[in-house]
């Protein structure tokens, strides 16, 4: 298999980010095609280095380790780009979207990356939690980006720089609406992954890493997963929801699980602590 490494898709990603930020004072066609092509190559490289990982650890990327599953997380939201940009060229969600692929990929190498072999016997459990809890935190970053460019046409229109400005955004009507299918979707999956997640802490009494309610992922998890979910109950209730104020209350909570996600993840592997989700011993 080809070696890759992480730098081989964080200069592609870079580049493609320099080239959507080329098109706000040099807007062409070629321009778009050579950041789309960055793009594709640096998925292309990201692709082969996850399953590199995963026949390193002889496991699936989403269990392998944290890092991998940070790369996983950033491997989705590249994919959607690609999708929507392929669907629409004149799109500027690149401006929006690789800022936040940047920080995954950089972020995922502050993580551990050793391999975890906890609970292997539950294979499917953890399969189940890591690929929903990847989904529905793949959906709040969606809502996130959408937020963000719903806030961004909102203020062009009421300074009247729609028909001037030389980046193209998506409708009012038609964000809103994606953005709140975004919520309502990631929602549940977050709830299926946080449920398996109790699942699996069953499973792990009288092992050597229990889990334990004083972990700080599972402590950030659980604030979070509140939060998203007195959202998903807020939108429900609603019979009209006022756009922005929608994308407000998504950009700030995704942006708290964002944060919370990366950080302390961040936070257990820097400073040593033991997580079930984090430090988990390697079990050969």
């Amino acid at each position: 298999m080809l070696k890759t490494s992480v730098v081989c898709f964080l200069a592609s990603y870079g580049c493609a980010f320099a080239c959507e930020l080329a098109q706000l004072k040099w807007r062409h066609a070629l321009g778009r095609m050579i950041a789309l092509l960055f793009a594709a190559a640096g998925l292309v490289a990201h692709t082969f280095f996850l399953l590199q990982r995963s026949r390193q650890a002889d496991l699936p990327p989403l269990l392998s380790s944290p890092q991998d599953w940070l790369l996983v997380l950033a491997f989705i939201v590249v994919l959607v780009y690609l999708f929507v940009s392929l669907a629409d060229g004149e799109l500027a969600t690149g401006l929006v979207v690789w800022p936040l692929v940047l920080a995954l990929v950089v972020a995922s190498q502050f993580v551990t990356s050793s391999s975890s072999h906890f609970l292997d016997s539950h294979r499917g459990w953890k399969m189940l939690h890591a690929s929903t809890l990847v989904l529905g935190t793949a959906g709040v970053l969606q809502g996130f980006v959408l937020s963000l460019l719903y806030l961004w046409q909102h203020r062009r229109l009421k300074h009247r720089q729609s028909t001037n400005s030389a980046v193209k955004l998506p409708n009012l009507e038609r964000t809103e609406r994606l953005n709140r299918w975004s919520i309502l979707v990631a929602v549940p999956l977050l709830t299926i992954g946080v449920a398996s997640g109790f699942g699996l802490s069953i499973f792990s009494k009288g092992t050597d890493l229990p889990m334990t309610w004083t972990d700080p992922v599972v402590i950030g998890g659980a604030v979070t997963w509140t939060l998203m979910g007195v959202l998903f109950i807020w939108l429900l209730t609603q019979k009209r929801t006022p756009g922005k104020q929608l994308a407000m209350l998504t950009a700030w909570s995704c942006g708290f699980l964002l944060v919370t996600l990366i950080g302390l993840q961040m936070l257990t592997s820097a400073v040593g602590i033991r997580s079930i989700h984090g430090n988990a011993p390697v079990q050969r």
